[in-house]
């Protein structure tokens, strides 16, 4: 991993859950990071957890970035040209899921998860790309989809079809993505990794009742660490590798 010690990183969604699981590890290993959140709460949230960390080789540096809002987006990205010549590694991992069906759900629900979890990263990864080509630089974009990516959950019933849409797109993106970085023949990695049920928040935040703490003690899943150990697997694999998706479960999982 000696490549990417002192290299930029984003995260996106970097305060809770997965994000601040691969923030931490990417600062472990020598990286800049720098950490993109929407409001000024959890950036602080994340200058408070840095301090935890104790004795690293990296530095984290917290960002407000709503993702979803283009003044925010070129504000951080002209700051980090400026101060480091741009980015080496783009982890888009925000996302939102909102509770309700596309053909009755709230058009305001709707509209905020694709304003997050589509257009957020295709414009984040458009200004990403822009300065790992001005930079000359072997980039990396990892994207953090889903097993709803891919498949559908066997839900009892309909719940988030929004948030599967979203990250459905995202699988087709990502094959787009590496097409045009073969087409103009950029130096820039491109990788889907889509876990299966992981214990995070954003089950309870998007309604979904029965993914509660009973569901989780008792069957199989993964954790945030695992995530992001694929996410470095991913990383340290040798320049002239293409990983073009990772899907995974936690051993015995029954979705």
């Amino acid at each position: 991993m000696d490549f990417w010690k002192n290299k930029v990183a984003i995260v996106t969604g970097a305060c809770h859950g997965i994000g601040a699981q691969i923030t931490e590890d990417l600062v472990r290993i020598g990286m800049i990071v720098i950490g993109f959140e929407p409001t000024n709460e959890r950036v602080n949230q994340m200058f408070d957890k840095f301090e935890s960390w104790g004795k690293v080789e990296g530095q984290l540096i917290p960002c407000k970035c709503d993702v979803s809002k283009d003044d925010d987006l070129k504000h951080a990205f002209e700051g980090i040209v400026a101060a480091y010549g741009g980015v080496d590694v783009l982890i888009n991992n925000a996302a939102i899921g909102k509770e309700g069906l596309i053909s009755t759900g709230n058009i305001e629900d709707l509209k905020e998860v694709v304003d997050v979890n589509i257009y957020g990263l295709i414009a984040c990864t458009k200004l990403a790309v822009e300065s790992m080509t001005k930079k000359d630089i072997p980039g990396q974009i990892i994207n953090i989809n889903s097993i709803c990516g891919h498949y559908m959950p066997p839900f009892a019933e309909p719940k988030i079809n929004m948030y599967i849409a979203s990250k459905r797109t995202m699988t087709i993106l990502n094959t787009l993505l590496k097409n045009e970085f073969k087409h103009l023949n950029r130096k820039i990695k491109v990788t889907s990794v889509s876990p299966g049920i992981v214990r995070t928040g954003i089950f309870k935040t998007a309604g979904i009742e029965f993914l509660n703490e009973e569901f989780f003690n008792r069957n199989p899943h993964l954790t945030t660490k695992d995530v992001s150990n694929v996410v470095l697997m991913i990383l340290s694999a040798p320049r002239s590798i293409q990983v073009n998706e990772v899907i995974f479960h936690a051993l015995h999982e029954i979705y």
